[in-house]
């Protein structure tokens, strides 16, 4: 193939892989980029060479467990025949380890499932839990039977000191209000002893009784030494727990403990009853939590 210009100035020839220009007499050999002059992947359309760039396919048996990132990053690439510069993008891969997800296992923890204030009103609860529901002379609570028993109710006003035994939050209040049950000869209602029933999933279970000797006054409590004016025992589950309990004995007056049971319930209701042993059997607030390992405390108590 052979051009000639309009003037004659310049002629040129294809020869082989290039192009022989004459001008003005002079011969002058230039290359034509590989593929022609027609447009090529990756170059320019303005004379200036294309830069081809290879991609390499990676075969299955290099495949990893990793996610692939691919970033554009310039390559400059100087021009054979111009002297100038083509910019092109080269893929770059960028390796991002695949993580496994993390699991967390939550330790089991006591769940609270029922509060009583006995013999006192509703009280909120300081720990997260669910409050003391109430039990008063008005309105006993329907866990208990006080109809039935001729239970009453007595409070104080007195500060109470407690042992370690008692669970951090419990309001003071719980000990200033209690229920008793009187042993009044003659009167039928007092051959049915105090009770209170919940109902509950069949498993296992912490029942916490809280007692304090409250009821004497300034002068009166002091006629006892060495021992209170009550004893009584205590059934959880058919099962005694406290026998011949005297409050006073263990603690004097106005001085409130807790005292925890690990029982297990099969037939969705757990019982506690208090009967007579001396006097008139008292309890100021009872708690039934879900066992997740809690021991009894077996009746020993700490000062605090």
């Amino acid at each position: 193939m052979a051009d000639d210009s309009r003037d004659g100035f310049t002629q040129g020839a294809l020869v082989g892989g290039g192009i022989v220009f004459f001008v003005a007499g002079t011969m002058i050999l230039t290359g034509i980029p590989s593929g022609g002059f027609g447009s090529v992947s990756g170059g320019t359309h303005d004379g200036t060479a294309a830069t081809t760039t290879e991609a390499v396919t990676t075969g299955p048996e290099s495949t990893q467990d990793l996610s692939m990132t691919t970033s554009s990053e310039p390559t400059r690439t100087p021009s054979a025949t111009t002297g100038t510069e083509t910019t092109t993008a080269t893929p770059t891969a960028t390796a991002t380890p695949t993580t496994a997800p993390t699991r967390t296992t939550e330790a089991p923890q006591s769940e609270v499932r029922y509060r009583i204030n006995v013999g006192g009103e509703r009280l909120k609860a300081s720990d997260g839990g669910p409050d003391w529901l109430p039990d008063t002379e008005r309105n006993p609570s329907w866990f208990g039977n006080a109809r039935l028993s001729g239970s009453r109710t007595n409070r104080t006003s007195d500060q109470i000191a407690t042992t370690s035994a008692v669970p951090d939050g419990t309001p003071e209040a719980v000990f200033q209000r209690q229920r008793y049950d009187p042993d009044v000869k003659g009167d039928p209602t007092d051959d049915v002893e105090m009770q209170y029933r919940f109902p509950v999933e069949n498993g296992r279970y912490v029942v916490r009784l809280y007692f304090a000797e409250t009821y004497f006054g300034e002068t009166g409590w002091r006629d006892y030494k060495k021992s209170g004016p009550r004893k009584f025992a205590v059934e959880v589950e058919d099962e005694t727990v406290l026998d011949d309990y005297d409050v006073y004995r263990e603690l004097g007056h106005d001085r409130g403990t807790t005292k925890s049971f690990a029982v297990e319930s099969e037939d969705g209701v757990l019982d506690v009853v208090f009967r007579h042993k001396k006097g008139d059997p008292t309890v100021a607030g009872i708690e039934v939590v879900r066992d997740d390992g809690e021991e009894s405390d077996d009746g020993e108590d700490d000062e605090r």
